[in-house]
């Protein structure tokens, strides 16, 4: 009998140890690791220079975010977790995200054809649909690979918004391709994608993403920037570098500038969104990243939609909703990358290992991408990943 209640109290301990230690937070990150990771950023964190800030997750347990380098350049504000940045591309994720709520919500399905609320796709003899915009395979031709109407360059100092942007993909009165048998990275597909919340919500879609996306997720520093005349707390200034290169560049869009100097300022003139656009932060994009562990916002359904791949009559089939499947040195990611004039994100998760790593630059060169990898690595070494 006294071996008989000694296995027993062995098997409750084990149990509720088992319990216990699966709600302890994981080991934080060790000072070696975070002097590692912050050497990735030698020459980017000084007062004198833009720079970065970065956020890693494990679960539900925020490991590390810090800022490296200055906001603005003017007054040398320096860069944290909780300055706001420009994301770029990786905006289409929660341009997707709206209409996962939509499709949930029972109001669309991936088959709707897009014409249903934008009108002007039925002179295509070919019907897009909701999934062939989601999965960039529409068949429509990007914007900035056409001229534009007034003559005028594309780069985001000449004002033009999203209206402009569609009007002159739509334009053209043949697609590139029937919807489905090619892949072809297009923003106006994130674009119309917008107009399709619209139209079914009644809402703007800033509005809607703020109600039913960003409110709910605790983002409340997270915003579509619809309006450039918009303030908005704690934005971060875009540069690039003031380079022989990128001087011709700039000259070559009709922009006169100054040789003198190590940095070219690059406000974001051109309120374009739906494949980008969306304005955020590291502690934010903790909070959204987090909900992929936790599910506690939308549950299995949002998250199972969200990460739905697809195959076309081509051989890209690792794309999902805003979001992309891949490996890195053996282990499976989902991310998305994003860049700009002045501006670099990436904000890439490994699912197996509940991890997930931000990163934005105020640096239009700033390769947010390899940033992340670098980051991954020291991750690796530390055996967090």
């Amino acid at each position: 009998m006294k071996y008989l209640a000694f296995f027993i109290n062995l098997f409750i301990f084990a149990n509720c140890y088992g319990q216990l230690s699966a709600k302890l937070p994981p080991i934080p990150l060790s000072y070696r690791t975070k002097t590692k990771i912050n050497s990735l950023f030698k020459g980017s964190d000084k007062k004198t220079s833009p720079g970065y800030a970065i956020g890693i997750i494990n679960g539900s347990h925020v490991l590390y975010t810090k800022g490296y380098g200055s906001a603005n350049l003017d007054y040398n504000i320096p860069i944290s977790a909780n300055s706001s940045f420009d994301i770029a591309s990786v905006s289409k994720q929660f341009t997707a995200a709206c209409i996962t709520l939509l499709i949930l919500d029972g109001k669309l399905t991936l088959e709707t054809p897009v014409s249903n609320f934008v009108p002007e796709l039925l002179k295509y003899k070919d019907t897009i649909r909701v999934k062939h915009l989601i999965y960039n395979t529409s068949g429509i031709i990007d914007y900035f690979k056409l001229p534009r109407p007034d003559g005028r360059s594309w780069i985001t100092f000449n004002y033009f918004d999203i209206d402009y942007c569609i009007k002159t993909s739509l334009s053209k009165d043949t697609l590139a391709f029937k919807p489905g048998n090619k892949w072809d990275y297009c923003n106006v597909n994130y674009m119309l994608l917008t107009k399709i919340v619209e139209k079914v919500s009644g809402q703007s879609f800033g509005e809607f993403s703020k109600k039913r996306l960003f409110e709910p997720l605790g983002m409340t520093n997270t915003l579509i920037n619809d309006d450039i005349t918009a303030v908005i707390k704690n934005r971060v200034t875009p540069y690039n570098i003031r380079n022989k290169e990128m001087v011709n560049a700039y000259r070559k869009e009709g922009i006169n500038v100054k040789t003198e100097g190590d940095w070219i300022q690059h406000p974001r003139n051109s309120p374009h969104y739906g494949g980008s656009g969306v304005v955020t932060t590291i502690n934010d994009l903790m909070k959204w990243s987090e909900n992929f562990f936790t599910k506690k916002f939308g549950g299995n359904s949002f998250y199972n939609l969200m990460h739905k791949t697809l195959k076309f009559n081509h051989d890209k089939d690792n794309q999902a909703f805003g979001l992309y499947f891949g490996k890195y040195k053996n282990r499976t990611y989902v991310a998305w990358d994003g860049g700009d004039f002045g501006v670099s994100s990436q904000l890439i998760r490994f699912p197996d290992k509940h991890i997930a790593i931000a990163v934005l630059s105020n640096i239009g060169s700033g390769e947010a991408y390899k940033k992340a990898e670098q980051i991954a690595d020291v991750l690796i070494a530390d055996g967090k990943l």
